[in-house]
């Protein structure tokens, strides 16, 4: 039944873009020589696709580019991956070291809902892709990008949004249209748009589930909405649309949970912040031995001091890093409640090694190939993509643009 509700609303968006007059009207020449909308679809595993009904995916595919997976960087978490994904850098060189940290830095605890945390542009190392823009002269605009409400190095897009998630998805993708109507001068050659679902959905629920199946479709409308309205603009021959998410979403239960406070002796005196099913630890002095030895064989988690942080985490190097990590294993859930009820659903957060924390990128637009699947690749390499397509001089950045040059057309 919930499939059959979305085809008909993904039919009603279709009708009703039909009956609309184009959004644009060109007077006078465009200096712009080429547009990028890039849209994150929070927590939408790289098998979505796959699993449930999603013919305007299908059909973006076929239009354009899509790769197997993307594979995102750890902590395979919301707001370090959405600012990898701006900056082209592992979240331990751009400072986003998981969703909460300690920060001496900022004289307290880095939080996402934090408004003065997260509005800090002392927050933010590394050059996101629309101060890189900002900076050569090309406007930019976000919809809701983590880092964009804040003035990074000094600088913050032509046009930004603070979060509120209760504004309806039509309306966002509505703004973004009226973003690239706006006169010449004003006009945006940059547009990042981001979407909090199918991540709230996929933890309440789990990824495979019919609530999940049910909002991934809907989106997969939204999307439809969105390449109907930006295929009625007359500079629409000039955009590039890239549609890809943060992190993929792994399926917990409760009977795979583990009580840190059975490991924890009273009498240490220790700093822990994150949330399940990573966590960072600062031990005091002469302890941290204590600790990686208190955990050590707890079936279900790891730990590690930086030293000795797997390669591949890219990850123990920043100096906002508190000294030890420790993560659960894949499917397990961890935290400090004796109560595991609360752990079932989905999470995110592992090891970007484990497939289920894989995601999507798909891509169309006069510098896209055609009907293309491309190998894997790192999210690091995304800002490379978009300085290429805004022909911009990048920013230094942990990517290398020949993993994913592949992607375009050749003259």
């Amino acid at each position: 039944m919930y499939v059959r509700k979305i085809l008909i609303y993904t039919l009603a968006l279709i009708l009703l873009g039909s009956c609309k007059k184009s959004k644009s009207s060109e007077t006078e020449a465009d200096p712009i020589e080429s547009y990028v909308v890039m849209v994150s679809f929070d927590g939408f595993r790289w098998d979505y696709t796959e699993m449930y009904e999603t013919p305007n995916f299908h059909e973006l595919a076929i239009d354009g580019v899509k790769a197997d997976r993307l594979i995102p960087s750890f902590p395979t978490k919301t707001f370090p991956n959405h600012y990898t994904l701006a900056t082209g850098l592992y979240p331990d060189h751009h400072g986003i070291i998981n969703n909460s940290f300690y920060a001496s830095d900022l004289g307290g605890i880095y939080r996402i809902g934090d408004t003065q945390m997260v509005t800090d542009g002392a927050a933010y190392f590394g050059e996101p892709i629309w101060v890189t823009a900002e900076e050569q002269g090309v406007k930019a605009a976000c919809y809701f990008w983590v880092g964009s409400e804040a003035p990074v190095m000094g600088v913050r897009p032509s046009y930004w949004n603070t979060y509120d998630g209760s504004i309806p998805y039509q309306e966002r993708v509505d703004q973004v249209i009226d973003w690239l109507t706006l006169p010449m001068g004003l006009r945006p050659a940059l547009v990042m748009l981001y979407f909090d679902e199918p991540d709230h959905t996929g933890h309440d629920a789990g990824p495979e589930s019919e609530a999940t199946g049910e909002v991934v479709e809907y989106l997969d409308s939204i999307l439809g909405y969105l390449r109907i309205e930006l295929s009625k603009l007359d500079h629409k021959d000039r955009i590039n649309l890239i549609v890809l998410s943060d992190h993929g979403m792994a399926p917990v239960s409760a009977d795979k949970y583990i009580n840190l406070n059975d490991y924890i002796k009273e009498d240490w005196s220790i700093s822990v912040v994150g949330g399940n099913p990573v966590y960072l630890v600062q031990p005091e002095e002469d302890c941290a031995d204590s600790i990686i030895q208190a955990f050590r064989g707890v079936e279900g988690l790891s730990a590690w001091q930086k030293e000795d942080i797997p390669e591949h985490l890219h990850y123990g190097s920043s100096s906002r890093f508190p000294g030890i990590l420790v993560l659960a294993d894949s499917t397990w859930s961890m935290g400090f409640n004796p109560d595991p009820s609360g752990y079932s659903g989905g999470a995110h957060g592992y090891d970007n090694a484990y497939s289920d924390m894989h995601t999507i990128f798909y891509a169309e637009g006069p510098a896209f190939k055609e009907n293309y699947s491309a190998a894997s690749f790192s999210n690091v390499e995304v800002y490379g993509i978009l300085a290429h397509l805004l022909g911009l001089d990048p920013a230094d950045t942990d990517g290398d643009f020949g993993h994913v040059s592949g992607l375009f057309k050749t003259e």
